[in-house]
């Protein structure tokens, strides 16, 4: 049996609807969407955590510095902080200490440092001595150049500052609050 050509059997088979194609766009736009979001939040995520391990670890110091009578320092680069102990009358890295090791932020977050209310511009740090790779190995160590500190004493005082943590890809800034007294607060804007 033959169907007539205007048949809406025949006529169907031949492509999509216009408003079949607008559902499937609509749909991929829809799933798209969620990724992003998705996405956006890991890595709001991982700034989040990175504000509370630092907040914690200061914390950390301060108290150590009360129950051993040592003077600890929080010492900030640009993509790094370390903290150090002060012994024998030189700043070192803690040798007996994982908690306290030298951490970079993961990739993709930065910083903005103010202690005592004044920003602090990485790009600003002299640059290191040329004449320093001639000095003797001793020397050289002391030449190094020192970046922005915080300190925790053991009176339990510390340099107030404010550290802002925020992802490059991501919309969410932690700000790490620390009071002249130590306590910690951290913040999302």
């Amino acid at each position: 049996m033959r169907f007539p050509a205007s048949s809406p059997n025949r006529h169907r088979s031949a492509g999509f609807t216009l408003i079949e194609l607008m559902v499937v766009a609509l749909i991929i736009g829809i799933i798209l969407t969620f990724v992003v979001v998705s996405f956006n939040r890991s890595v709001d995520k991982d700034v989040e955590t990175e504000a509370q391990r630092l907040g914690a670890l200061i914390t950390l110091a301060a108290q150590e510095s009360v129950l051993h009578s040592t003077e600890h320092a929080l010492e900030f680069g640009l993509d790094s902080y370390k903290f150090l102990i002060l012994k024998e009358n030189q700043w070192q890295a803690p040798s007996d200490d994982a908690a306290l090791r030298e951490r970079e932020l993961p990739k993709g977050i930065s910083l903005e440092l103010y202690l005592e209310g004044d920003a602090f511009n990485f790009e600003d740090q002299p640059a290191e001595d040329t004449e320093t790779e001639e000095l003797a190995e001793d020397e050289a160590d002391e030449a190094q150049s020192v970046g922005p500190r915080a300190y925790m004493l053991s009176s339990g005082e510390v340099s107030p500052f404010e550290l802002s943590l925020w992802h490059e890809d991501g919309e969410a800034r932690f700000i790490v609050k620390v009071g002249i007294t130590g306590k910690v607060e951290i913040e999302q804007q």
